[in-house]
C-alpha cells in the first residue's frame, strides 16, 4: 500500500502529463505515470502524421479545382490525397499541374467503384485527412454530397464543392441592361 504523500505525488505527476496523454498510446502514459514501474523501458519514436487533402477525381480535373487544392495543400502543408476509380487516368490528368505539385506528396488511393461506403473506407485508411474536394459530376466524392444521412457511417471528413466563380447576379444583371 502506498503512502498518501506518494499517491498525491503520482496523482500531480499524472496532471502535469494530462496534455501529453491525449497524443501518446497506453504504454507511454503508463511509463510516464509509473517511471519505475515501465515493464521494457522503450524508446518510442514520434510518429509524425501527416496531413492530407483528400481530392475526388473524375474524367477531368478543372484548373480552378486544380488551383484551390494547391493553394491549400501549401496553406495547411498538407498532401494530396487523389481518390478515383482508375488510377492510370489520375496520372495522365495530373502531368498538366506536375510544375504546381512541387513540393506536395501525392498519393492515389484506387476504388473498386465509386460508391459512397468505398469512399468512406478509403478515407478512413488515411489519418490526417483534413478534408475533401469534390470537383466534377462524376468525382468519387459525388456521393457523399448526395447521400449524407443515408450511409450507415457518417462520412468521416468535410466535403468541399469547388465550382467556377461566376459573376455575381447584380453584376450580370448590370451588364445586361447596360448591354440592351
Amino acid at each position: 500500500m502506498k503512502k498518501l504523500a506518494d499517491q498525491i505525488k503520482q496523482a500531480l505527476n499524472g496532471l502535469a502529463f494530462a496534455d501529453i496523454g491525449e497524443r501518446i498510446g497506453r504504454r507511454e502514459q503508463y511509463a510516464a505515470l509509473f517511471p519505475g514501474d515501465a515493464p521494457a523501458a522503450r524508446t518510442s519514436t514520434p510518429v509524425v502524421s501527416r496531413k492530407w487533402i483528400a481530392l475526388g477525381v473524375g474524367d477531368t480535373l478543372p484548373p480552378h479545382v486544380m488551383g484551390y487544392v494547391i493553394g491549400a495543400c501549401r496553406r495547411m502543408q498538407a498532401d494530396l490525397l487523389l481518390i478515383s476509380v482508375d488510377a492510370m487516368q489520375v496520372r495522365s490528368l495530373l502531368a498538366d499541374y506536375l510544375p504546381d505539385l512541387h513540393g506536395i506528396g501525392c498519393q492515389t488511393e484506387e476504388l473498386a467503384s465509386a460508391s459512397a461506403a468505398n469512399v468512406v473506407q478509403a478515407l478512413d485508411r488515411h489519418r490526417g485527412v483534413l478534408f475533401a474536394v469534390s470537383s466534377a459530376d462524376n468525382d468519387p466524392l459525388r456521393p457523399l454530397l448526395r447521400a449524407r444521412r443515408s450511409l450507415r457511417s457518417p462520412v468521416p471528413v468535410p466535403v468541399v464543392l469547388v465550382s467556377p466563380k461566376t459573376a455575381s447576379a447584380p453584376a450580370a444583371s448590370r451588364a445586361k441592361a447596360a448591354s440592351a
